[in-house]
């Protein structure tokens, strides 16, 4: 595929995300655009960069990502939505500053994989802690996990939350992890499932079964549910990076 990626160079994060579609696509990574076949694409990683075309205008196909609105930058913004053959608004309210030209837009969430961003993964666990409960649910093994892998952050609620503030602690979270030696239940397992939290479960644990694209592990084994989050950590990266690529193929397909 002939394409040309214009990053900033100075290390912003989007420069790395560009490096990852050149990388994808065989394309090259610039800082200023270059003359292209009319079946090239270039891709303007900000629409700022609209100043580096020749007079707006560039042989091929123009792609600009819209980070964001800035009166300051107008002319700019408004060359970029008018003679871009696509646009990637980076969200649903950038988006909605191109009302007129939403048939040119495709959303495309940018990846924050690990290497990325440093965030540590977020693995929540929905219980409360007591005597009664310590080994039934597995919180000696949630604390050799704490020991073992201080680049994961693993929030617990305390098993006590009001409903308002649940789907927002479901939402800040990557995994759900139940870690149960046995269960009646648990909802929590559930309620991830229901909002697209991708779970890590005890096989022939209570409600473990039910849970559709979980990534299962045999209760009672320390070893055996630290390689299933581990292999859940890697999945929710890799899978946010190949989204990205993947529908920006779409795109770059659409455009020929």
């Amino acid at each position: 595929m002939n394409l040309q990626v214009i990053v900033s160079g100075d290390g912003w994060v989007l420069d790395r995300h560009g490096k990852i579609l050149a990388d994808a696509f065989g394309g090259e990574l610039r800082t200023q655009p270059e003359a292209m076949p009319p079946d090239g694409i270039t891709y303007l990683m900000n629409y700022a960069q609209c100043a580096k075309l020749d007079n707006g205008h560039l042989d091929g196909k123009v792609v600009s990502m819209l980070t964001h609105y800035e009166p300051s930058l107008l002319l700019l913004w408004s060359d970029a939505v008018m003679y871009s053959h696509a646009l990637v608004p980076m969200s649903e309210s950038t988006l909605a500053e191109i009302d007129g030209y939403r048939h040119k837009a495709t959303v495309i969430p940018l990846p924050v994989p690990d290497y990325i961003t440093k965030r540590r993964p977020i693995i929540g666990i929905a219980a409360c802690r007591n005597k009664a409960n310590e080994y039934r649910k597995g919180w000696d093994l949630v604390d050799k996990l704490r020991a073992m892998h201080p680049e994961w952050d693993i929030d617990a609620t305390g098993g006590t939350m009001a409903e308002r503030n649940m789907l927002d602690w479901y939402k800040h979270i990557d995994l759900y992890l139940c870690p149960s030696r046995y269960e009646g239940g648990p909802m929590g397992v559930l309620e991830a499932n229901a909002l697209s939290v991708h779970c890590v479960v005890p096989n022939g644990v209570g409600w473990c079964d039910s849970v559709n694209n979980a990534t299962r592990f045999t209760p009672n084994d320390y070893r055996s549910m630290e390689a299933a989050i581990t292999k859940a950590v890697n999945r929710n990266q890799a899978f946010a990076v190949e989204d990205y690529i993947d529908a920006h193929r779409k795109l770059f397909e659409s455009l020929k």
